[in-house]
């Protein structure tokens, strides 16, 4: 009788083997194979502050849409910027986002966009307010344009809010503003109204625009259940001549910055998280760190807060050292952080130590 050696029996045993391993199905192999994580890159970060030439700076509202989701109108709105700016370079977007809808993802939607589009990337202010002058409109931005143009060779007017009992008093305040800086009102470029209530958009437009002909116009509900009527308006126009004071003059009585230094610095809204001084304290550290990483001798020019409380909004009144004509605290509906009370956002003249103040 023959006998088989130990080595034939195991290679028998490992082509058994190897056939068996060789014979699965393709589905087979699959089920044992771990899938592979998939990880989406984070979208970039957004600048804190950009510094811009004041000489060629123009001003773009985004007209208000009445179709698609919060997510559809952010991009529509940023498309029709990007294509009426004709290639320029946007320097901050202020969104204003109504209803329900989460604001965080305005930031997202701007880095993705810029990114796909190779475009530089804006600072950004988000403001959830009450309501926009359409029903279906969720989302209106302004934007702040860099042109190759010379558009202000004599420099530019920042007239801080003026309030009023009423839109109409409110409006009032700010045309004798303009007045008294010696500015023709159909120079003023832009203006922003925080009103109690938006029930007729079309009268408060046209309302505006019998008084500065050709401003851009943003009109926005700041709450959903205002506590009164009050209201505030707040405008840029263009100088028609250089002022006479120094690059940097502050009209106290008036409320407006008159501007002729070469260099604006933009900030984002730098969020104030709590309603004590520490934190208004803390809230404004961050902000003049992100200019001063720029440029680090810099005047005020425009600070502009934005809170959900009067407490929060006098903390932030108590500790700011920028001049009190140059600053507004303005009540909103919500933040792009669940836990913030505030933001301040601010326009500083670069490489000034400090504005000249004038009475009136």
């Amino acid at each position: 009788m023959l006998r088989r050696s130990p080595i034939v029996l195991s290679s028998t045993l490992i082509l058994v083997l190897l056939g068996v391993s060789l014979g699965r199905s393709p589905t087979q192999r699959k089920k044992t194979e771990e899938p592979k994580t998939q990880v989406l890159p984070l979208p970039p970060e957004l600048p804190k502050a950009l510094v811009t030439e004041t000489e060629g700076l123009d001003f773009h509202i985004s007209p208000l849409l009445r179709t698609g989701g919060l997510s559809a109108q952010i991009r529509r709105s940023l498309s029709d910027l990007i294509r009426d700016t004709h290639g320029e370079t946007i320097i901050r977007l202020r969104a204003f986002v109504a209803g329900a809808g989460d604001a965080r993802r305005i930031e997202a939607e701007t880095a993705n966009l810029f990114t796909e589009r190779k475009l530089p990337l804006p600072v950004l202010s988000v403001l959830q307010i009450g309501a926009l002058g359409q029903e279906a409109a969720q989302v209106v931005i302004e934007a702040v344009v860099a042109t190759h143009r010379s558009v202000n060779p004599n420099g530019l007017a920042f007239y801080s809010g003026q309030t009023g009992a009423s839109f109409e008093q409110a409006l009032d305040h700010l045309k004798a503003s303009v007045s008294a800086s010696g500015v023709p009102p159909e120079h003023v470029l832009t203006s922003t109204c925080f009103t109690s209530q938006i029930a007729n958009n079309d009268t408060a437009r046209a309302l505006v625009q019998s008084v500065f002909p050709n401003t851009a116009i943003n009109i926005v509900q700041a709450v959903r259940d205002p506590a009164s009527d009050e209201s505030m308006c707040e405008a840029i126009a263009q100088l028609s001549q250089a002022p006479a004071d120094g690059p940097v003059v502050l009209l106290k009585k008036s409320r407006v910055t008159l501007v002729n230094s070469h260099e604006l610095i933009f900030t984002w809204l730098q969020l104030s998280f709590g309603s004590f001084l520490d934190d208004a304290h803390e809230a404004f550290v961050r902000l003049r760190q992100s200019a001063s990483a720029l440029q680090p001798i810099n005047a005020p020019v425009e600070v502009n807060a934005f809170t959900l409380d009067g407490y929060t909004a006098s903390a932030l009144r108590k500790t700011t050292s920028f001049p009190p004509s140059a600053f507004t605290a303005q009540l909103v509906e919500g933040l792009p952080a669940i836990d913030a009370s505030g933001g301040v956002e601010a326009v500083l003249a670069a490489k000034i130590a400090e504005p000249v103040t004038v009475s009136r």
